[in-house]
Order: structure tokens, then sequence, then C-alpha cells
């Protein structure tokens, strides 16, 4: 909406509020002093006496006409004020007008500032839409080619496709974007969570086996979870995941973990890695907080501290928790929690301080794998 006319209205009500006032006013004294008038009326001459009517004895009472010049006076006083109620409404809105100018003209600057800023925002994000479009969609061609040549041994087909996944999941993250401004969460067609681990395992293998991590998937072979958002859930495990092998040492192994505790499904990332002192924790999801073993690692990196915050914006779409689970140096343990009813209560699963899980099913699950 443009500022003009609200700053129009702003300016006609503060106006007409003084008017409105300055007219309550002389009412006011418009009414006290008739009042006094009234009380000073001089009392009308009464006469009394006596006559038959048909031989019956009658008793006549007679006032003399009061006095006029009181009513006159009246009339006069009120029309006048009828006057200069009319009168009073012009200065009253200039006043009003100029004050409101004065009142609202830092709100009217921050609005506009506002305004830039999200025209700027909007400009930005059009721009790193338009970049990324091109090289993703070059890059998904690249890779179903490379996925067509016969020659690939396994573990390399099985690299392509995991590329070629997260190029897709990427290209629909930039639709949303693209369409809305922001990530976008549907929860109407279901999904397999244990699925979606074994994709995210997939997906990272590369990247960890780059720096000597194991990698893998452990829990139920499939979780049908019934109202949930696929791409939402990947990008939230995925998120996990990514920081897990980013952060744990080499040679070390880190399992995504999927289950069914009562009313709820969950997935958890558990890694070996530095850990997260108590102090923290209630600072891991803010927006751009970072870890000190984080920022010691990436100092070269653009991490901007985001995965975590997007990650529990995701599940809390699907009405689900994400916990956190973690001491320095023995690992962190990420769950994400999701209904699967709607008699599911966060209680079950979180603690009273939302944030540390309220049972830990996960750590059966966790033990280092033989031979490993």
């Amino acid at each position: 909406m443009s500022t003009r006319p609200r700053n129009l209205r702003t300016r006609l009500a503060v106006g007409v509020t003084l008017s409105t006032l300055a007219i309550v006013l002389l009412v006011g004294a418009a009414t006290a002093a008739l009042a006094e008038w009234r009380a000073a009326d001089p009392v009308p001459d009464t006469q009394i006496g006596a006559a038959q009517v048909n031989g019956v004895p009658v008793l006549v009472v007679t006032e003399a006409a009061g006095d006029d010049v009181a009513g006159d006076a009246r009339s006069a006083v009120l029309g006048w004020m009828l006057v200069a109620l009319g009168v009073s409404l012009v200065p009253s809105v200039a006043v009003g007008w100029f004050v409101s100018a004065r009142l609202t003209k830092p709100i009217d600057e921050a609005m506009a500032r506002a305004a830039a800023d999200e025209r700027d925002r909007k400009r930005r994000l059009d721009e790193v839409i338009h970049e990324l479009r091109t090289p993703l969609a070059v890059a998904g061609t690249n890779l179903e080619l490379a996925a067509d040549d016969i020659t690939l041994d396994n573990d390399t087909r099985h690299l392509i496709d995991a590329a070629r996944r997260a190029a897709d999941r990427m290209r629909r993250t930039v639709d949303d974007l693209a369409e809305h401004g922001s990530l976008q969460v549907s929860t109407k067609d279901g999904l397999d969570l244990a699925a979606e681990c074994r994709a995210v395992v997939a997906e990272h293998t590369g990247p960890a086996r780059a720096r000597t991590i194991h990698l893998r998937a452990v829990g139920a072979h499939r979780l049908p979870v019934p109202e949930g958002d696929r791409a939402a859930v990947r990008t939230a495990l995925g998120n996990l995941t990514s920081n897990a092998v980013r952060l744990a040492p080499g040679g070390s192994t880190i399992t995504v973990s999927c289950g069914e505790t009562g009313d709820w499904a969950w997935a958890a990332v558990t890694d070996e890695g530095p850990g997260i002192v108590a102090p923290h924790h209630a600072h891991v999801f803010e927006r751009g907080w970072r870890g000190r073993h984080d920022r010691d690692r990436d100092r070269g990196d653009q991490q901007r501290g985001l995965g975590l915050t997007i990650t529990r914006q995701l599940v809390e779409a699907h009405g689900g928790v994400v916990t956190l689970e973690s001491e320095e140096g023995l690992g962190t343990t990420f769950a994400l929690w999701l209904p699967l009813a709607p008699t599911a209560n966060e209680l079950d699963v979180i603690d009273g301080d939302r944030l540390h899980p309220a049972t830990r099913p996960w750590a059966a699950l966790t033990a280092p794998p033989v031979g490993v």
C-alpha cells in the first residue's frame, strides 16, 4: 500500500479528532452557561383569586408572563456557538495535519526504508535464483549423460545417482524460492522415513569417504509417515548429516538411525565429533549460531549457521520437534520427531525445556559397527 493515502487518512483523522474535542468543549461550556442562566431567570409573577362558576366556588391561579430577555440571550449565544463550531473545524484540521505530519514522519521514513530493503532483498533473491538455475540445469544434464555410461562400476553409479537426487532437490528448492520467496512444506502426501534416511546416507557417502568417515544407516527397514513432505524431510536430515560429516573427525563413524516410539516416528544423526558444551545447547537452533569447533574448522568457508534453524522450521511445519543430545568430546545426536497420529503428545518425546529428548531409542542402534 502506498504511504501517501495512509498519511492523508492519518492527518485527516487527527484533524477530525481535534475538531471533535473542540466541539465537545464548546458544547460543555454552552450547557453550563444555559444551566446558569436558567437558574438566574426571574420567578414568574403568580396571582391567586376566587370565582364562582354556576354557583360553585373555584380557585383561580394565574402567572404573569416571564421576562423574555434571558431566552433571547440564550438563543443569541447558541447561534454564535454554532458559528464558532463551524469555524473551529478549519483550524483544527490544519493543526491536526501539521501535528500528525511531525509525529508520523519518523514512522513514515522507517516504513519507506523497510519497503526499500524488501525490494532490494527481492531483487537480490531473483538474481540468485537466475544464477542458480543455469548451472543446476547443466549439472543435471551432465549427470544424466554420465549415468548412461555402461562402463561405470556400481560404486560410481551410486555416487552419480546421489548427486542427481541432490541436484533435483536443489532445483525444487530454487523453484519454491522463485514462486513463494521461501521454502514450502506440503504434508499431504506422506513419506517413508526409513527410505529417506537411506537416501541421505547415499547422498553423503562421497563427502564422508573423502574424510575417511564411515557413514551408515540402521534401524527400521520401512517407516511410513502418513502426513509428510518428502523433500522437506530430506532437506532437514541432509542438513544434520552434512554438519556431522563436516565436523566429525576422520576415521570416526556417523550413524543415521530411525524407528517408531508410540505415536512418533524418529530419525537421528549420531556422530563422534567434538560435541557441544551444555551452556550452548539453548543456542544451537538460533539463526547464525555456530559452535567453536565449527568456526575453527571453517575459517575460510562461508558457513552462515542456518542449517539447524532451517531444519527446525521444516520439522515444526510437520507438527514435529527436533531434539539435541550432546556432550563435549563425546559426540552429538540430533533427532527429528514426526507425529504418526493426531493424538501424538510432545511431552512423550521431548523434555520440558523443548530441547533435550525425553527418550533415547537410538542408543541401542549407535554402537560402533564390528570391524570398523
